[in-house]
């Protein structure tokens, strides 16, 4: 529910510094980070791990809900119109988590508490998804599955502006892409693990979502007190107000920096692509497939499986190659090409297996994309690194308001698609696949970067 902007938001840097009485002590993955950064800014241990337990409770917290809980529940509770809930529901949270990021994120930059910065933030940003969660299980109707996914959503906003900003507050910046690489990986075995158990509860609506929430719960207790956090003065607080400094953020001339300009709209097609491929394979197998309710809590797991560990290899793939390839232009367009073939085999599948054929390549383009757009945005910030922040937080409205959108008009797609001789669902991943094409040879308008 983050997004890529949080972890370089940083707009306002007041001059202090990291306030412990304890010292800064390396140990395992920090020893590493340490021996990078200077002596001034040594990454501590304590944080390490705290961000590595945070990563875990939002993975256990909010990947179950999306991935295996809410389409289930949704069906039960309104099985005639579950397609347009869930891309409601889908669609609301991304919305939330891209329209309130910018604001939780610059008021975790003017928080003076004497907790420190980020505690507050993380800490009560922890407890609203835990109630989201709790009102999940309970829920009974469509507006209380709404109003969880509301709390859901404030909650991972909140949380996730004050846990990304630890890493640039703590470690230097030769040691942030392992931190976030490591947060990345645990982030994706929570949810693997999420998947596996997910299935086993589905007869058991309050723990399918009860789970998560206790296991979310045990890692913010520990994470939140072993933070080794920033206190700001209030003489620092920035003078403009708190409104005007959170949504500056957006303003920007398009044709100033034409090169970002296409990257953003290259991201934005084919993140609605994925949006589209990604949403609904709960449905396809039960709709299209024909799965029973005995034969689907595996086929749910295996599924998200297989779109977890998908990723997470094309994401290994993509880190290695995206500074290896002469052109990482080719790269993303190779991605979109794999995500295509991927939607055209999910489409015309007859049976799970090849429906599974064409999962694996979905989620191997969507990890190979990851990193490789990742370094071609940095490649062609404007102004360098003067304003990446800044337009960091542009380029996430790249990846959050496609996946709202993508939600919200893929049941119209899915409607019109019921008329063809294909079938709705169908349609809807073949929409997806051409998305995917089209943002990725859009990134050919980009001139000035490889």
């Amino acid at each position: 529910m983050s997004q890529p902007a949080d972890s370089e938001r940083a707009a306002f840097v007041p001059q202090t510094t990291v306030v412990s009485d304890a010292p800064s002590v390396a140990g395992g993955l920090a020893d590493g980070l340490g021996a990078e950064a200077d002596e001034q800014k040594r990454a501590p241990a304590r944080n390490v791990v705290a961000v590595l337990l945070i990563a875990l409770g939002i993975g256990f917290g909010t990947l179950m809900p999306a991935m295996v809980a809410l389409p289930v529940v949704i069906a039960r509770i309104t099985p005639e119109s579950k397609d347009v809930v869930l891309g409601a529901v889908l669609g609301l949270q991304a919305f939330l988590g891209m329209a309130l990021a910018p604001f939780f994120g610059a008021l975790s930059d003017r928080t003076t508490s004497r907790f420190g910065m980020r505690r507050p933030g993380i800490a009560i940003g922890g407890t609203s998804i835990v109630v989201g969660l709790v009102i999940l299980g309970l829920a009974t109707n469509v507006p209380m599955i709404f109003l969880g996914t509301f709390f859901m959503a404030i909650g991972s906003s909140i949380s996730g502006a004050s846990s990304f900003a630890v890493i640039p507050d703590s470690f230097p910046d030769r040691s942030r892409g392992k931190i976030l690489g490591f947060k990345a990986l645990t982030g994706s075995l929570a949810g693997l693990t999420a998947s596996i158990i997910g299935p086993m509860l589905l007869s058991n609506q309050f723990a399918l979502f009860g789970v998560g929430a206790g296991v979310l719960t045990v890692c913010y207790l520990i994470a939140v007190p072993l933070i080794q956090d920033r206190h700001l003065d209030r003489a620092d607080v920035p003078k403009q107000s708190l409104l005007a400094n959170a949504f500056s953020g957006y303003r920007f001339n398009p044709k100033s920096a034409p090169d970002f300009s296409w990257v953003f709209v290259s991201r934005f097609i084919f993140t609605l692509g994925i949006a589209f491929c990604t949403t609904f394979a709960v449905y396809f197998l039960t709709d299209e497939l024909r799965v029973s309710a005995e034969e689907l809590p595996p086929l749910i797991a295996l599924n998200s499986i297989i779109s977890l560990a998908g990723t997470a290899a094309g994401t290994l793939i993509g880190a290695f190659l995206a500074d290896k390839v002469p052109s990482r232009k080719a790269m993303v367009m190779v991605a979109a090409s794999i995500l295509s073939a991927g939607a055209i085999i999910v489409a015309f599948s007859p049976t799970p297996n090849i429906f599974f054929i064409g999962t694996t390549l979905l989620a191997l383009s969507v990890g190979l994309f990851i990193p490789t757009d990742g370094a071609l945005v940095m490649s062609v910030l404007p102004g360098g690194n003067a304003h990446a922040a800044k337009f960091m937080a542009i380029i996430g409205i790249a990846d959050q308001l496609p996946r709202s959108l993508g939600a919200s008009i893929a049941p119209a797609i899915i409607a019109v698609g019921a008329f063809t001789a294909l079938g709705g669902y169908p349609v809807l991943y073949i929409a997806g696949g051409v998305a995917a094409l089209i943002g990725g040879f859009t990134i050919r308008m980009v001139r000035g970067a490889r």
